[in-house]
């Protein structure tokens, strides 16, 4: 093989590795865009079920409240009883020991009854409390994702492989976040694809290329270790 040749060779060998490499450059954007995206979509779901969910749990909180009130209404009533009977027996001029220890016990009790239905309440309604601040953040965070979406969607604008009326606006709401992003990764499945058929050709071409020039019949699926073996071939 002549020397100019072999340079010439060389030099289409190195031509296809740079636009493999580019095509690869753009695979690499593609999966990102494609992961953030995607990202997106899950997250706006999250959010819509829960924002979904959330008057029934509200309301349902609610009930709980009240009836954790109503029952330590009723305990308070019961260890009022209970205190009022051991002052009777403790005053009563005949009273008989083991009744008067079992009022104090049933007063005990009735008093752990009343901490416990206290507890109860102040636990509920911290947490009908946060609940019910739950919905500002979440609006929050929907808008927060529509602006990720708008950022993400730009990107696929200037994108040379998703054709112009491939991109899809994000819209406002989650649940058009939610269809926006399937509709994304679709285009983007679509695209790579397509860049994926264009490097398994690159590196057919540069197999033929290096098989031609070295006089055996090779296989490699990296363009670069071809264009090495050409180099290496002086």
């Amino acid at each position: 093989m002549v020397a100019g040749t072999h340079a010439e060779l060389v030099s289409v060998a190195a031509e296809l590795e740079r636009r493999d490499a580019t095509l690869a450059r753009e695979l690499d954007s593609l999966a990102d865009v494609a992961e953030r995206a995607g990202n997106v979509r899950s997250r706006a779901e999250e959010v819509l079920s829960l924002l979904e969910r959330l008057p029934a749990e509200l309301e349902a909180l609610g009930r709980r409240v009240e009836a954790a009130g109503a029952q330590a209404v009723a305990a308070h009533a019961a260890l009022a009883e209970a205190d009022e009977r051991v002052v009777a027996l403790t005053r009563a001029r005949r009273r008989k020991q083991d009744e008067l220890d079992r009022a104090e016990r049933e007063a005990a009790t009735a008093r752990q009854l009343v901490a416990d239905s206290e507890s109860d309440v102040s636990r509920l309604r911290d947490q009908l409390a946060r609940l019910r601040a739950a919905e500002p953040g979440l609006r929050r965070e929907e808008a927060t994702l529509v602006h990720d979406a708008e950022r993400i969607a730009a990107e696929l604008a200037r994108s040379p492989r998703i054709p112009p009326e491939g991109i899809l606006e994000p819209g406002s709401s989650l649940g058009e976040l939610v269809e926006w992003g399937l509709l994304v990764r679709s285009r983007v499945l679509v695209a790579r694809a397509a860049l994926e058929g264009e490097r398994e050709r690159i590196v057919t071409e540069a197999n033929v290329l290096a098989s031609g020039a070295l006089g055996e019949p090779l296989g490699a699926s990296s363009v670069t270790l071809l264009r090495r073996r050409l180099e290496e071939d002086v």
